[in-house]
């Protein structure tokens, strides 16, 4: 609007939106929530996923350099992208991931740096007119309805900000244009990562009136040819020739008004400023027609409602408009107003007129006027405070549930959706780093050689910080698309994020990325650097088996301290088809230790200095980014600059500093350095914040282990009363404004960052900028003071003190529903650097473990360790940590069940504590699957592939190995084997008639045994189905089974062996299924020759067809479906014939043959059981790693049970239907989860290190038995938790004298 001399063209000019405008890219309209990272702003920041870069959009990347002044764009890339080659297909287990997934997972990703999706983060923006008229509402807004809302948030896992910048403060009585900017500046800062709510306290006046800063060069003329008073609008703007196009600007107020912004408030000053622009406003009102005066004319919160409600539907429907109904005004008052208050009237009519247009009127909160009695302001503000209470609690559950349910990034197929965090993440960095343009080429060429060439060394790229690695390296990733198409891409920036940021971290994002690029291999190892190095090299092979592998790290140097330094894993010796690039500071340790184990020389590449020429052109060009022109002031200065220095961090520096004083006269000095460059802009920050408050401000950031929170940041400064003011509402409001000042100020040098549980941070975009602040800040004494008040935040929270109701924050473990994330990953950090000790209150505290494990991960969690160093305890909890990681990783509730399985083997004497907690795992505080015992490994290639439950003998149960030709009992309780029977030829299936007897399928025949004794007691006639060797029980003397034609089904005497009798559908009728109830009643069979497939039942009793049942248009996918145990109904899997949508599901009443229930999840299903228990369920497992249990009385959906991460293709009930066990048959998601079917709770999950080849529930739901690939037996898991438990019964099984008998059967018995 006003602050644009383009504004009157805002949806046609580029200017209005052009990361060229400094004085106001974020005071402009422009689409802010729908396209928000589409506005382009010089003022914020990128690095939450979206928006432009900046010169330097990364740690040491260089000056971006916009197009029409770019003459020097690289060749390498810019000639070969005009004819980029197609990328080739996928893998066949790439393309089973949807397409953003596998771009991910390939480096593949689009250019795009727009976030896929918003973090867990709300901000209500507050849009106020006069700050004054609204002082009450507001203060209700924040004293009595945010810190609750608040608190609901965090239990759900969402941090809730408020962003309040309208309190009257001595920037806003200003009234020039530093305040709008600033407003809209944040407005567009939190719309980058946030889910903004705008908040409108707008009665009957728009606040206060402002000046355009800029007006187009014909309008001004039109304006002064009509002005009386012409002298004055001369007076105050002058023509800038250099922008473009060409506009009038409003000169600074101090060129005519000295001392209006000065340390205490000049209020001669300010009042003589106030009449001037009245003054201006008379003339501009006269001469100006409706439509310049609706362009130029406007205020602050016309402003703030444009960017929000007028510009974006979604911001609409979260919107709320807090109107105070008001008398209207008499006709006498009315013939007293002034022409200006008459256009603004207008100008409220319209805006009013505007927002009941765009809200619902349920958004609309009408309020009367106030009374000025103190009981009647009371009970105003209760009404008020329920009101807004309602529409924002309505509001926020909104969004967190349509965030929870559309998130693109959760996990698929076994790979956790903090991987895909985490790729986003990187790829957006890199893909803003690779726009800042300079010329390399000749390093470019060099990567470009080795990725093409054969080599098998390492690459490095070193040069001083600063010099332009990361874009380097960014530019070089985004080539390889052109250079090797073919291949697939790894890019990690070091210390972008907590996933980054130690060595141990990003090797293990390295390793889960690669063992998908190798066909989503199985891997498992301990969490540490020697392990992942041994890990490394047949991973890295195996991964570049079929495609070319790329891999790209910069600065590796950057790991932080609570991790391994070294970087031993390297390895000198690549696969053939795989590629190592590094980056590094050749002045840290690192280069020394990479340099040694680096054999070729040539592979050693340095990072050349700018030229002088070429530095200037780039700093011009980042100069004219930042600025609508360039006075000759500045010319000047930029010739002179960087006769010292030419890295692009100190060119980055200096081309902000001249957009902090664009319309100031100021003489900014070239220091030579980035340390001392940037140390003068703080200098200059401190003229204008406050040496004071920076310096406890920024120490903050620098004291966090990660970055802070906003709301966090408002907090701990709404503390100090060096941000308070008594000129306010309330007292911590300056806070609110210098927060928000600081960020706009530093804009290019903090980022937004993504951390634990989705929270978003505001950290150091590079680390130089980190220590030039502590340099300069914090001393010993200083650097106490933050860790000590960080510390202080994060165990206790807020001190309750006067006017600080509003940011009272309690600090628990654990919210209502969810961890406090936050606690536990900062506080750990806190107290170490202020005591230099967290091994009792932390590491071998049994409740903070759980916590700190559950809540935050395992990960986190081993760098509390590496801070501690290595004590006896701490460093044997750590190694089974390391041991347990992936297992904790994925669910952080198995902790005692990984302690029991690692600490089992280990001796613990003269550790007392380790002690205490091993003795915690018979009776641990929360219910979890005890391992009885670890397993021995077990180079046997035969593994159990199939486990059975005994029919009445709960604590037995049988296994079946088809290559070793075994067939066992076991005791679950003890882990024995109490009969073995070896030598059966290839057992691939087993019904049991009970516990004594069964009947196996041995190769293609039928065979019963006595389990007992160890005997081959008949072998039945005929011979099944080799692809479909069904069958099962109608009594203790018959079977059924599918006819080796599969054309009908035989029943079978199991004493005689002979075929009593057969069921037919008809002629040419294959059959395809077979499925029989558990008292032997009713016999379920699919068709796969009739169209569509229908679904036969037979009763066994009578012997008869009872239903040919059939849907038109679809089939049934029999091979998904169950049957309650006395037949009364039947659930199958179907899907529709010629449409591609997902399958669903439908159940029959067997006893009317009708369609009981038909649900459609809208995902495919690809596991389903259903319980006979009184309360009768259907569970489906599915695709998108859900699991739903329908109510079969009423037909809803009970539960939807999340958890897993890869389609949930195993199920199993237990004995009594009350609990069930749910897995992944392939082990992509390898863990098993015990639930409780009546209410839906996840009783424990437990995860073995390798896959498994069986599984089954037994004991009455109270034991999980396991066969695990590579070792030998089973693997019986005991559910155990504090609560007193009945012991399983005693029983023995069958003749004691065979106890432990190994049978050995005869060949001459099966021939």
């Amino acid at each position: 609007m006003g602050s644009n001399c383009s504004s009157r063209q805002a949806h046609k000019d580029k200017d209005n939106n052009s990361p060229c405008s400094e004085e106001s890219p974020c005071y402009q309209l422009a689409k802010v929530e729908n396209n928000a990272n589409e506005t382009k702003n010089n003022h914020k920041d990128d690095g939450g996923g979206g928006g432009v870069a900046h010169p330097d959009d990364g740690r040491t990347t260089a000056t971006a350099v916009p197009n029409k002044t770019n003459t020097a764009q690289s060749k390498i890339s810019s000639k070969e992208e005009k004819q980029r080659p197609k990328e080739p297909p996928l893998s066949s287990e790439l393309l089973k991931f949807p397409g953003h997934l596998a771009k991910l997972l390939t480096g593949r990703a689009p250019d795009s740096s727009k976030p896929i999706k918003k973090t867990h983060k709300i901000a209500l923006y507050v849009c106020a007119a006069d700050s004054q008229d609204c002082c009450v509402e507001k203060g209700v807004l924040h004293n009595f309805v945010y810190p609750e809302l608040r608190s609901i948030c965090r239990g759900k896992g969402y941090e809730l900000h408020i962003v309040d910048l309208h309190w009257k403060t001595a920037l806003e009585k200003q009234q020039d244009h530093e305040f709008p900017e600033l407003c809209l500046g944040e407005l567009a800062r939190q719309s980058e990562i946030a889910y903004v709510i705008p908040i409108i306290f707008l009665n009957d006046s728009l606040g206060t009136p402002l000046l355009p800063k800029t007006i187009e060069k014909q309008d001004f003329e039109f304006a002064l040819n009509s002005a009386e008073n012409k002298e004055l609008l001369q007076k105050w703007y002058k023509l800038d020739s250099h922008a473009q196009p060409p506009c009038y600007r409003l000169q600074p107020i101090g060129s005519h008004i000295p001392g209006v912004k000065e340390e205490g408030e000049n209020e001669v000053a300010l009042n003589e400023w106030r009449l001037e622009i009245e003054r201006i406003l008379a003339v501009m009102v006269e001469v100006f027609p409706a439509e310049l005066r609706d362009t130029y004319l406007t205020t602050v919160v016309e402003q703030e409602v444009h960017n929000t409600v007028l510009m974006s539907q979604e911001l609409a429907k979260r919107s709320i408009w807090v109107w105070r109904a008001s008398a209207p005004q008499s006709a006498d008052d009315a013939a007293e107003i002034s022409t200006g208050l008459v256009e603004q009237r207008r100008r409220l009519e319209i805006l009013q007129d505007n927002l009941k247009g765009q809200l619902a009127e349920k958004h609309i909160i009408r309020v009367q006027a106030r009374d000025p009695e103190a009981e009647q302001q009371k009970q105003y503000a209760q009404d008020l405070a329920e009101k807004l209470d309602a529409h924002l609690q309505t509001a926020v559950t909104k969004i967190i549930s349509e965030d929870l349910a559309k998130d693109p990034l959760k996990s698929c197929l076994g790979v956790s959706g903090e991987l895909f965090q985490e790729l986003v993440q990187q790829a957006n960095y890199c893909q803003k780093a690779a726009q800042c343009n300079i010329n390399r080429e000749e390093v470019l060429q060099h990567v470009k050689n080795y990725i093409l060439e054969s080599s098998t060394t390492p690459l490095v790229l070193h040069g001083p910080k600063g010099c332009g690695k990361s874009a380097l390296v960014a530019k070089a990733f985004q080539a390889i698309k052109v250079w090797q198409p073919e291949a697939y891409k790894i890019i990690r920036f070091t210390g972008l994020t907590p996933a980054s940021g130690t060595m141990e971290q990003l090797l293990l994002s390295i390793v889960m990325q690669c063992s998908v690029l190798a066909g989503c291999e199985d891997w498992y190892c301990p969490h540490s650097v020697s392990t992942y190095g041994e890990l490394l090299p047949k991973l890295l092979a195996s991964a570049s088996s079929r495609n070319p592998l790329i891999i790209m790290i910069d600065g590796i140097d950057q790991v932080r301290s609570f991790g391994c330094q070294s970087c031993e894993w390297l390895p000198e010796n690549l696969p053939e088809n795989l590629k190592l690039v590094l980056s590094v500071d050749e002045d840290s340790e690192m280069f020394q230790t990479i340099q040694a184990k680096v054999s070729d020389p040539t592979k050693l590449v340095k990072v050349p200095q700018l030229g002088k020429t070429e530095a200037k052109s780039i700093l011009m060009s980042a100069v004219v980014q930042y600025n609508h022109s360039i006075n000759k002031q500045i010319q000047d200065f930029v010739r002179n600059s960087v006769m010292e220095c030419t890295l692009p961090l100190y060119i980055k520096i200096l081309s902000w500093q001249t957009s902090l004083w664009v319309d100031k006269e100021h003489t900014i000095l070239p220091k030579g350095n980035v340390k001392d460059q940037f140390h003068a802009l703080l200098e200059e920050l401190e003229t204008i914040l406050g040496q004071v408050r920076i310096k406890k401000a920024l120490s903050l950031i620098s004291a966090s282990k990660f970055g802070l929170c906003d709301s966090e940041m408002l907090d701990l400064l709404a503390q100090d009363s060096v941000y308070h003011s008594e000129k306010t509402y309330v007292p911590w409001a300056p806070a609110c404004l210098f927060w928000a000042q600081l960020n706009k100020y530093l804009a290019p040098f903090l980022e937004w960052t993504r951390v634990s549980g989705g929270y978003c941070v505001r950290r150091w975009r590079d680390i130089s900028f980190q220590q030039a602040v502590s340099d300069r800040y914090m001393d010993e004494d200083s650097t106490r003071e933050a860790h000590e008040k960080l510390e202080h935040y994060f165990s206790k929270g807020v001190v309750i003190a006067d006017g600080l109701s509003a940011r009272i924050v309690q600090q628990p473990n654990k919210d209502t529903e969810l961890y406090n994330i936050r606690k536990l990953v900062e506080l750990p950090y806190q107290t170490f650097a202020v005591s230099g000790s967290i091994e009792e209150r932390f590491l071998l505290d049994e409740e903070w473990l759980l916590d700190k494990v559950c809540g935050a991960d395992v990960y986190q969690t081993l760098e509390d360790f590496a801070l501690e160093g290595s004590g006896d305890e701490a460093a044997t909890l750590r190694k089974c940590l390391e041991e347990s990681s992936q297992a904790l990783a994925y669910d952080g509730r198995q902790l005692w069940a990984q302690l029991h399985l690692r600490l089992s083997h280990i001796s613990l004497e003269g550790q007392p504590r380790l002690q205490r907690l091993q003795s915690m795992c018979a009776a641990p505080p929360i219910a979890s699957l005890m391992p009885l015992g670890p397993l021995e490994p077990s180079d046997e290639p035969q593994p159990i592939n199939l486990i059975t439950r005994l029919p009445e003998m709960v604590r037995f149960v049988c296994t079946l190995a088809t290559e070793k030709g075994e067939v066992v009992i076991w005791d679950v309780c003890t882990g024995r084997q109490i009969r073995t029977l070896t030598n059966v030829p290839q057992p691939s299936a087993i019904k049991l008639i009970d516990w004594r007897r069964c009947v196996v399928l041995c190769r293609r025949e039928l065979t019963v045994f006595d389990l007992d004794q160890g005997q081959l007691l008949k072998r039945l006639k005929g011979v099944m189905n080799q692809k479909m060797p069904y069958f099962g029980l109608h009594d203790e003397h018959h079977l059924v089974a599918l006819s080796r034609n599969r054309m009908y089904i035989n029943l079978m005497n199991l004493e005689t062996g002979d075929c009593v009798t057969t069921f037919k559908a008809g002629e040419d009728r294959f059959l395809d299924s077979l499925l029989v109830s558990k008292d032997g009643r009713i016999l379920v069979c699919g068709d796969e020759t009739q169209k569509p497939f229908p679904l036969l039942v037979w009763s066994l009793t009578s012997r008869k067809l009872m239903y040919d049942l059939r849907i038109p248009h679809h089939d049934f996918v029999t091979s998904l479906a169950a049957i309650t145990d006395e037949g009364h109904y039947v659930c199958s899997v179907c899907k529709e014939v010629d449409e591609p949508s997902p399958n669903f599901i439908i159940v029959y009443d067997l006893q009317s043959g009708t369609l009981f229930k038909k649900w459609k999840p809208g995902v495919n299903t690809v596991s389903i059981a259903i319980s006979s228990s009184q309360d009768k369920f259907v569970i489906s497992g599915h695709e998108d790693s859900q699991i739903l249990v329908w109510d079969l009385t009423t037909g809803n959906c009970r539960h939807t049970l999340s958890g897993h991460t890869a389609p949930v293709t195993m199920l199993r009930l237990d004995s009594t239907g009350s609990f069930f066990l749910s897995t992944d048959s392939l082990c992509r998601d390898r863990s098993l989860r015990l639930w409780n079917l009546s209410s839906g709770t996840c009783i424990a999950v437990f995860t073995p290190d390798y896959p498994f080849t069986a599984c089954e529930l037994a004991n009455g739901g109270r034991a999980v038995i396991l066969a695990i690939k590579g070792q030998a037996g089973i693997l019986t898991l005991h559910l155990k938790s504090t609560q007193e438990e009945e012991e399983s019964q005693e029983q023995t099984y069958g003749d004691s004298e065979m106890d432990g008998q190994v049978v050995t059967l005869n060949d001459e018995d099966f021939r």
